[in-house]
């Protein structure tokens, strides 16, 4: 399975030692910073979150919709109150799930990891 590419170096720079983030795919493809997710994650925390990379893939309770989302941080996706969020241990194996979901990626159950 191939890897994102990522959207430019600043983002590069931050996923590799800036400060716990949330990294989203955008309409090209590529991986970058997702600010207003950022925020909105440490809006529902109540600690200074520590740097630990996870790949998830997050599945929209209403429409089913599942997305990949890389963070720099375990206690930013511990839980969402619109997603169900499934972690992974590495890129490759998330988005092969996503990739078995079929284009465009839908679930209508939670995603279940590979043991």
């Amino acid at each position: 399975m191939r890897k994102i590419e990522l959207r430019s170096l600043f983002d590069e720079a931050l996923i590799a030692a800036g400060p716990p983030a949330v990294f989203t795919v955008d309409a090209k493809g590529q991986l970058g910073l997702d600010d207003w997710r950022t925020r909105e994650h440490y809006g529902r925390i109540d600690l200074v979150p520590t740097r630990e990379v996870c790949h998830c893939l997050y599945r929209d309770r209403v429409t089913g919709f599942v997305q990949y989302v890389l963070l720099t941080s375990a206690e930013l996706c511990q839980s969402h109150p619109r997603q169900d969020i499934t972690h992974f241990p590495d890129q490759s194996s998330a988005l092969a799930a996503l990739a078995a979901l079929g284009n465009p990626p839908m679930s209508q159950e939670a995603i279940t990891p590979d043991p």
